[in-house]
């Protein structure tokens, strides 16, 4: 399972695929119909007007499946319209803008903090130490159908690898033979010799 920023990042490309049926702004009151594949979903939606008086089963296709009724002069036709492919591709840009902020922080290298949510104190610690924890992720996720239990199902994040430490210079044998045997006390000036100077 993936960790739950991968978890919204699959849900929304499920939302973006379910988009590509319809072309933007396909929407029309009397015929709307959308065919997606996921179970638990509508497989049929159509928007009829009909009165009043007239009785759902007029309306009911020669199958099984599931109907969305909006009668003449009413308006249950303007929630499906919210639903249009262009509006569900905008909550899509806007709930990746989300993902890109609320990420696993780069720099620590100790645990899976959250970039977004940022640090406190003086030693900037993480204000969330696990990504899964991230207010901002849950609540987003939560809008994309997350429960309990695939949230304890979910993987937990791992820290970014730390950069690799820089390998130690190597010995210049040369330059320590150079102190080792210099006497920098001959080339002393001699204003500067005192009463006990020694070359």
């Amino acid at each position: 399972m993936p960790d739950l920023h991968g978890w919204i990042t699959q849900q929304i490309d499920a939302v973006e695929q379910l988009t590509v049926m319809i072309s933007p702004g396909g929407y029309a009151p009397d015929d709307w119909r959308i065919e997606p594949s996921r179970s638990g979903r509508w497989t049929q939606i159509v928007a009829y007007s009909r009165t009043n008086i007239e009785p759902p089963e007029a309306a009911a296709r020669e199958n099984d499946q599931p109907v969305a009724l909006v009668q003449s002069g009413r308006n249950e036709h303007l929630l499906i319209a919210m639903h249009d492919p262009a509006a569900v591709l905008r909550r899509c840009v806007a709930d990746r803008r989300i993902l890109a902020r609320h990420t696993l922080d780069p720099d620590n290298h100790y645990e899976p903090a959250c970039l977004g949510c940022g640090t406190y104190g003086y030693a900037d610690l993480t204000n969330v130490d696990n990504l899964n924890e991230c207010p901002e992720l849950l609540d987003l996720a939560y809008a994309h159908g997350l429960t309990d239990e695939i949230l304890a199902s979910l993987d937990r994040p791992e820290p970014p690898p730390a950069p690799p430490r820089p390998e130690p210079a190597g010995v210049n044998l040369a330059a320590y033979m150079r102190l080792w045997t210099a006497q920098p006390t001959s080339s002393v000036p001699p204003a500067l010799r005192g009463p006990n100077w020694t070359p």
